[in-house]
Order: C-alpha cells, then structure tokens, then sequence
C-alpha cells in the first residue's frame, strides 16, 4: 500500500521573495514622496511623545529610587512606570506616524502588529509590577501576615509573572490571526 505524495510545499527563495520586497519598497518610497510634508509633521509629533514618555519613565524612576523601601501607593506607581520599556516607547512613536502620515496597508499592517505586542507585553510588565507591588504593601501592613507573605513570595511573584505573560502570550497570537480558543 503506498501513500499518495504529499503537496510539495512552496519554497522561499530569493525569487519568490525579491519581487515582494521590490513592491514593498517601492509603495514605501512613493508614499513617503507624496506625503513629505504630512511625515515630516508626523515624526516632529513621534520624537516628542517619545521624548515626552521617556522624561516620565526617568522621573518614575527617580521616585522610585527615593522611595525603594516603602510600600506606599505613590511608590508602586513610579516603580510601575519605570518600568516603561523603550521598545515600547518607540512603537507608541511610530504609530504616532503611522496615523498621522496616512501610511500605505501593508505598514499600517505591520506598524500594528509591532504595537500590539509592545503595548501588550507592556501592559503584562505594568500589571505585573502594580499587583507585586500591592501584595508588597499588604504584607508590609500586617504583622502576623507578614511572615507567611514574605516566605511565599517568590512563588507569588512566579505566579503573578507566569499568569500575565501567558494572558499577554494568547491576546498577541490573537491578533496575529492564531485561533487561541
């Protein structure tokens, strides 16, 4: 009994791919000649929200640091921005562009996909911080809880990161198209 030869699968080779990239190219470079002005507009507004987000994450940090031991609100909150990653950073900068400027479907496209995962697994940073930061205070709260809390700690902080980056995992494959159900 033989099996019936599977389709061949289509191979990526430098013929399959040159004539993509050349068109790729080639829509990126009328659009940024036909859209000078509104790009030039568009990356001024990108450098200063970038400039504007990394001045609040230097300050974040900065508080942070003056007040590293305590387990006050204000506290988690400029631990949690400090957090802010630069990829982050940068891809809330190019989206800026890529709203501002108009940009051709398919960089739209992968502009998109870019942000959704930074601002995802930002997102999983900054909630994993908030809550780590809550159960901190807690613990620092009660004095016969303090023990117990303390010594589960860092199963609790696994916990915490392990659930949030698994959510964060599923809602990015999720909009990269992926049936996750």
């Amino acid at each position: 009994m033989t099996t019936p030869n599977p389709a061949p699968t289509p191979r990526l080779d430098a013929n399959s791919i040159l004539p993509r990239l050349e068109a790729y190219w080639t829509t990126i470079v009328t659009w940024v000649e036909g859209n000078a002005v509104e790009l030039g507009f568009a990356i001024v507004a990108a450098v200063i929200v970038f400039l504007l987000l990394s001045w609040l994450k230097r300050i974040a940090a900065k508080v942070a640091r003056e007040s590293e031991h305590r387990a006050e609100l204000k506290s988690i909150i400029a631990r949690t921005l400090a957090r802010t990653s630069k990829f982050f950073r940068v891809m809330v900068a190019v989206e800026v562009v890529n709203r501002a400027a108009n940009a051709p479907e398919m960089l739209t496209r992968t502009v998109d996909v870019l942000f959704t995962i930074a601002v995802t697994i930002q997102v999983a940073v900054w909630l994993r911080e908030i809550i780590l930061g809550l159960i901190e205070r807690r613990v620092s709260d009660g004095q016969h809880e303090r023990d117990t809390l303390a010594s589960a700690m860092v199963l609790i902080r696994l916990s915490v990161s392990f659930a949030l980056f698994a959510i964060a995992a599923i809602v990015i494959l999720d909009n990269l198209g992926v049936n996750v159900t």
